[in-house]
């Protein structure tokens, strides 16, 4: 009466068809996390619901399994216009991603009225019924915290009761083993721009409210747990996205106040928010642009005190290399940097970045602003994203996060022994990897073994919770509107925002930390037998591995469980 499938996490449960019927990873270390997937729907010919419930049992506490059910958003735009062959579909449709937080230790009861039924009690997101025209689906995740599992053979068991009676309707078991090592500690680093003030609209609260703290707080900490180091510091309100001239609301954490031509700062706000990244886990702050997207022609949305009264100082009608602008960034950064000494944080712990994306016509403009501050971060790293390589040969960038899909990343390659990585929406063909909603999920996990060959030291994207239209205008809900930043469903963001102010993690969200749990297999490999041997390991077995390449998921799963056997391998012999 009840169709139920055990499937890997790189599967993709349509409510007509399921992607990807790839086997779940078997093997993992002691700190892994371990996903996997249930697929289920109605047997019963005559099209009626059947309403169950589920039980979990585990040799393991249940403490160490989070429990999701999945969810479906309306895609009306799935892909290019001309797609490669790493896309679950490329028609309009209910696509899987929501992922809506269960729990795992479920009690149940009888509150039937007319007749006998059980419901799970206390839960906010209840699993209700199965039906005969549609899969739905779980999902779960073994160790999610990334803790440290005994060693060993395991299993979780999903029991399917029906709720008029408690008749066990099917059972689904998942046997993993824990072998004796724990994954390389996570060095590669990883940010994904957060917005703050997307959040403050959509949820109606006032910027740097206690409220609106309490709902970074929820965003910030899934980032974090899915493999996020590195957060976006909104020192001032993040020049990016915004047309010439227009400006996007204001979120600065530092309060400035000026006196004739003196400048003073007060960072108790950034010290609370940088206080709050840390208790979720962020370890690293990228500070917002020094000057404007797209050339560096400007400074961004300064916000000032001046007598008495707040009004703006700097913006779009400053001349970047103007010497009021630069007097000023030269006051501002000897007090951050005096600032982040009182608060022991290390200059190794700060990224800045001077503009995104600039152009090979703002060659000049980027330069003389790199001028204007290198003497003033010395010390600290500094990166952009580039699309031209002579930035980089100039001295201009020293740590370049450069398109994986561009001409000049050979050239990083060659040249460069600490270069980022970053793709946008619009590098969803040729095999280049992708996070969109369309694109298979072993596109989305390739990019972890992609890097650890290419030798890259972290990953960037532009969206993490960008509700915003293109260019900052207008704001919509990823729920109902998945396309809503860009024809490409996904391509801004990787959470939703609950109800509750809470954040919703996506399916995405979890294969993607899934690719930098490759990346520590792979060093956690290398830690046995040598970066050198592992490529040889990886090209003789696996073949050649560039940004372009793409497998299936049955085939990247195999890759992930041989390189444990390799590591199992390795252990046995010492």
């Amino acid at each position: 009466m009840l169709e139920t499938r055990l499937l890997s996490s790189l599967a993709k449960i349509f409510p007509d068809e399921i992607s990807g019927e790839s086997l779940p990873q078997t093997l993992a270390m002691r700190n892994e996390p371990l996903s996997f997937q249930i697929a289920y729907r109605s047997s019963r010919l005559d099209r009626k619901d059947l309403p169950f419930y589920i039980q979990i049992e585990s040799d393991l506490d249940l403490k160490n399994l989070a429990s999701y059910k999945e969810g479906y958003v309306p895609v009306v735009h799935a892909a290019t216009l001309e797609p490669d062959d790493y896309y679950d579909r490329t028609r309009p449709g209910l696509y899987p991603d929501p992922l809506f937080l269960r729990n795992s230790e479920i009690t149940v009861a009888d509150d039937g009225f007319w007749s006998p039924r059980f419901f799970e009690q206390n839960e906010k997101n209840i699993l209700s019924t199965a039906v005969s025209d549609s899969y739905q689906a779980l999902w779960f995740t073994v160790n999610e915290d990334g803790k440290e599992l005994p060693e060993g053979g395991h299993f979780v068991k999903v029991v399917f009761h029906r709720a008029s009676d408690g008749e066990v309707l099917s059972t689904v078991e998942y046997r993993f083993t824990i072998i004796g090592t724990d994954l390389h500690e996570q060095d590669l680093e990883y940010t994904s721009w957060f917005y703050a003030d997307c959040l403050a609209d959509t949820y109606g609260v006032e910027v740097f409210s206690h409220r609106h703290f309490e709902i970074m707080k929820s965003f910030i900490a899934a980032a974090a747990r899915t493999g996020m180091t590195m957060l976006l510091l909104p020192a001032f309100t993040p020049p990016l996205d915004t047309p010439v001239g227009r400006e996007r609301r204001t979120v600065q954490l530092v309060r400035v106040t000026k006196t004739d031509d003196k400048y003073s700062f007060d960072f108790t706000l950034m010290k609370r928010y940088m206080e709050m990244c840390r208790e979720c886990g962020i370890s690293h702050f990228e500070h917002s642009h020094l000057y404007t997207q797209w050339g560096a022609r400007h400074a961004p949305k300064i916000i000032a005190t001046v007598d008495g009264a707040e009004r703006q100082i700097f913006g779009w009608d400053t001349d970047s290399a103007g010497r009021e602008y630069c007097d000023f960034l030269k006051a501002y950064l000897c007090s951050l940097k005096s600032f982040l000494e009182e608060n022991h944080i290390d200059k190794g712990d700060v990224l800045f970045h001077i503009s995104d994306e600039p152009m090979k016509e703002h060659l000049a403009y980027y330069a003389k602003a790199v001028e204007t501050v290198r003497s003033q971060i010395r010390g600290f790293r500094c990166g952009d994203a580039l699309s031209h390589y002579e930035f980089y040969e100039k001295g201009y960038v020293e740590m370049p996060i450069v398109v994986h899909a561009s001409e000049e990343m050979d050239k990083i390659m060659e040249n460069c022994d600490k270069f980022w990585v970053y793709y946008t929406g619009l590098q969803a063909t040729g095999g280049f990897s992708n996070r969109l909603l369309a694109t298979t999920s072993a596109r989305n996990r390739i990019l972890g073994i992609q890097m650890y060959v290419a030798g890259a030291k972290g990953f960037l994207h532009w969206g993490y919770n960008y509700y915003y239209g293109e260019l900052s205008h207008g704001l919509f809900n990823p729920f109902s509107d998945p396309c809503g930043s860009s024809k490409m469903a996904g391509t801004s963001y990787l959470v939703y925002p609950g109800t509750d102010g809470t954040a919703v993690i996506s399916l995405r969200m979890k294969v993607l930390h899934e690719a930098f749990i490759d990346y520590r297999a792979l060093q956690t490999l290398e830690g046995f037998i040598g970066r050198e041997k592992v490529l040889a390991y990886l090209e003789q077995n696996f073949g050649k591995i560039a940004f372009s390449t793409c497998f299936s998921g049955k085939r990247l799963l195999e890759i992930r469980e041989a390189i444990n056997r390799k590591i199992l391998e390795c252990m046995s012999a010492e």
